[in-house]
């Protein structure tokens, strides 16, 4: 189970079991010691040092009697929430979210299809606008899975919508993949974002899922004015001469 890399084994299963927490595998309290040295093949006394460690740390904490606990502030501290966009802006004024409105309402075949959802089922439905100074820069459609987020009642347009949804419940997506489609802006768009009809905008979907890959949001953006700046990064393996790249956004 464990490489030789010149780790202690406590300070090995302190990781691992740190991975898990970050990662939400625990997401309340940890298994008992017995449990995780029966897990481990260890002594008890090697995964109360593991313990030991993360306490000291502030990751977690003991309490008599009860058991060990994850602490949810410095779990937060650890996480970088994806931006809700990854595009960038030409107006020089830092974009920022304004919600419009926020209700629950049933999926859709469309809306239920992205999501991996029954037609029907709950969902939250958030409308916001990408503000820059007083210019609207883009309009942003989001579905939240109602099973998770139930009773989201409040977002407000201070911080990223995955900061708030992990206070306010604990979790929030971990992983996102995004398609970016070139638009021409119609009627209903122009009177949106406040701009004439026919120009070109981006049209943004995201698919936003948990480590268990359960879709929690499903967006569509549509912006103004912004620019997507992608490297390619490209190697070729020697043993087949098969090219391999990765596209990282910018």
């Amino acid at each position: 189970m464990f490489e030789s890399d010149g780790l202690p084994l406590y300070l090995k299963i302190k990781n691992i079991i740190l991975q898990r927490i970050l990662s939400c595998t625990y997401t309340d309290r940890l298994p008992g010691e017995l449990i995780l040295a029966d897990e481990f093949n260890v002594a008890r006394g090697t995964i109360k040092q593991a313990i030991d460690s993360l306490v000291s740390g502030g990751m977690v904490y003991r309490e008599q009697g009860k058991g060990t606990f994850i602490n949810r502030d410095a779990l937060h501290k650890h996480y970088a929430d994806l931006p809700d966009v990854l595009v960038a802006f030409h107006h020089p004024h830092p974009a920022q979210a304004e919600v419009v409105s926020l209700l629950a309402t049933m999926a859709d075949h469309e809306v239920a299809t992205k999501m991996g959802l029954e037609v029907g089922s709950q969902v939250m439905r958030l409308e916001r606008r990408i503000q820059q100074g007083d210019k609207i820069v883009g309009h942003t459609l989001s579905w939240l899975n109602g099973r998770f987020y139930n009773d989201l009642s409040h977002i407000d347009d201070e911080g990223s919508l995955y900061s708030q949804l992990r206070e306010a419940f604990g979790y929030s997506p971990t992983q996102a993949q995004e398609s970016f489609t070139p638009v021409v802006c119609d009627a209903r768009l122009a009177r949106l974002l406040n701009i004439e009809p026919g120009g070109a905008l981006f049209k943004i979907e995201r698919i936003a899922r948990n480590p268990d890959d359960v879709v929690l949001e499903y967006s569509i953006s549509h912006v103004n004015d912004a620019v997507l700046t992608l490297q390619i990064a490209a190697s070729q393996n020697a043993a087949d001469a098969h090219w391999h790249c990765k596209i990282v956004s910018r």
